[in-house]
């Protein structure tokens, strides 16, 4: 995960790389199916907690 002090500045200075960055940025991403009948309802509620505790960083759980 890039930090804040991460440089977003690139240089293509080969056709190799014109030619690769071209394929990477044209190629359409996979779509993954995700099959929400597998969910229970209590594990959602669980995911959410724990994002929920990450995003706070709150390090107790909130019950």
């Amino acid at each position: 995960m890039p930090t804040s002090s991460f440089n977003k500045e690139f240089t293509l200075n080969t056709n190799k790389a014109v030619e690769s960055f071209e394929r990477i940025i044209s190629t359409p991403k996979k779509s993954i199916k995700i099959d929400r009948n597998l969910l229970s309802s209590e594990t959602i509620k669980r995911g959410e907690q724990k994002v929920k505790q990450m995003l706070s960083r709150n390090v107790t759980s909130e019950k």
